[in-house]
C-alpha cells in the first residue's frame, strides 16, 4: 500500500516539473486517491510535499530556459520582479509560499 503513496508523490512531482502547460498536480493526486481509496489527509500531504519539491526544482532550471527562449525585455520584467521580491524577503518567501500551496498550475508563472 505505500507505493500507491510514492506514486502520489511522484506524480504531483512529475505534474509541477514539465515546462510546458500540464495540469495542476491536485489532478494526479485526486486520480490516485479514487483509484487506490487511498485516505484523503495522506494524499495531501504527500502530495504537496511532491508539488512543492517539484515547484523547487522548475526553479533552479527556470532561469536557463527563459535565457534561452524568451526575448531579452521578457527576461527583464523577470528580473524586475525578483528583484522587488528580494527587497523584502519575507514578503516575497510568504508570496512564495502561499503561492506553493494553492492547487495551481506553475508552468504559467515560470
Amino acid at each position: 500500500m505505500w507505493w500507491q503513496y510514492i506514486l502520489v508523490f511522484l506524480g504531483a512531482l512529475v505534474f509541477d516539473i514539465v515546462p510546458f502547460p500540464f495540469p495542476p498536480a491536485f489532478t494526479i493526486m485526486v486520480f490516485f486517491q479514487i483509484l487506490f481509496r487511498l485516505d484523503v489527509w495522506l494524499v495531501i500531504v504527500v502530495g504537496v510535499a511532491g508539488s512543492v519539491l517539484g515547484r523547487y526544482i522548475v526553479l533552479l532550471y527556470a532561469p536557463l530556459l527563459a535565457k534561452k527562449y524568451l526575448k531579452v525585455s521578457k527576461n527583464k520584467d523577470i528580473q524586475f520582479l525578483g528583484d522587488k521580491m528580494r527587497e523584502n524577503k519575507w514578503k516575497g518567501q510568504m508570496v512564495v509560499l502561499g503561492y506553493s500551496l494553492l492547487p495551481l498550475p506553475t508552468t504559467p508563472i515560470f
